[in-house]
């Protein structure tokens, strides 16, 4: 079974203003909302491969309810936590530039927190767990830790896709992938990426430091991937009309592991990988498994001596 973290899932409001005036009253086009979440991204994107998933996490009042009606329509199962308050709702404004206005959950309790860490009590060797996303108010780095931890001990396999911190705390529990895109991979270790060599010489360190696997996302110029055999694979990216890069990179590591899972074979979990990740900036939402299949014939895997 895959399972996906998502510790502070949100609910997107998409929306379009004309001439937007700061302290005046202004009128928005009508909302689009959207749940969103890293982990949730990556199980919408498994259960449109037809992978079982289930989503976990926390959520809470008529937001966090919103969130589990709308994965359940798509299929999706979740098993979260239910706290008090309410689950956050980030705002997308679209005027003559995009602004984001990102909101705060409530906190979580430590009631709260065993109960979360009482749904890992059954993971076993056969599962895969997605730590994905950042923490929530009342969490702190050595729960986030806790759980890379617990997921270990179980002997699952562990994912991890989070801010440069967070990612760089749980390598010593060796996870089978991270997924830091080059910027990311530079912030990692408070340098710029300027070149292959630089992403290359970086990416290795994270294999030092316990990561199995290094995938690192290039935007427009593909992926790179370290593999724990010590193969250096590249790809680019298909061709298409970009409708939202939101959710590519989930896409792209959701479909990197399972592919894998599949095959055993990098190359082609590094290939469905980037179509995965183009078929969502292709789509309003994640990427389809017939429109993953059709983009994945224009992709080639090159590796880098």
């Amino acid at each position: 079974m895959y399972y996906t973290i998502t510790l502070n899932p949100a609910v997107d409001m998409l929306t379009k203003a004309e001439n937007f005036s700061l302290g005046k009253l202004n009128r928005t086009a009508e909302a689009v909302y959207v749940v969103g979440g890293k982990g949730i991204n990556i199980s919408m994107l498994l259960n449109n491969i037809e992978k079982d998933t289930v989503a976990l996490g926390f959520v809470a009042g008529f937001t966090g309810y919103y969130i589990k009606e709308e994965l359940k329509k798509l299929g999706v199962k979740t098993d979260f936590v239910e706290t008090s308050g309410q689950t956050r709702i980030n705002i997308k404004l679209t005027t003559e530039t995009e602004t984001e206005i990102n909101g705060q959950s409530s906190a979580v309790t430590e009631k709260n927190l065993a109960q979360f860490y009482e749904k890992l009590d059954n993971l076993t060797a056969e599962d895969t767990v997605f730590l994905s996303g950042n923490i929530i108010l009342g969490m702190t780095t050595e729960d986030f830790v806790n759980i890379a931890k617990i997921v270990k001990e179980k002997k699952a396999t562990l994912v991890v896709d989070s801010n440069k911190d967070l990612v760089l705390e749980t390598l010593k529990y060796n996870p089978f992938v991270v997924k830091p895109n080059e910027f990311e991979l530079g912030e990692m270790f408070g340098v710029e990426i300027k070149t292959q060599e630089d992403l290359l010489f970086y990416a290795r360190k994270l294999q030092q430091l316990g990561a199995k696997n290094v995938l690192v996302s290039r935007g427009g110029n593909g992926a790179i991937l370290l593999t724990e055999e010590n193969e250096v694979l590249s790809v680019g990216v298909a061709k298409g009309e970009i409708v939202s890069t939101v959710a590519a990179g989930d896409s792209m590591l959701a479909m990197f592991v399972a592919k894998y899972d599949e095959t055993k074979d990098y190359k082609q979990a590094l290939k469905y990988a980037s179509a995965a990740g183009g078929a969502t900036s292709f789509s309003a939402g994640v990427g389809s498994k017939q429109l993953i299949e059709k983009l994945v014939t224009q992709l080639e895997i090159t590796e880098i001596k």
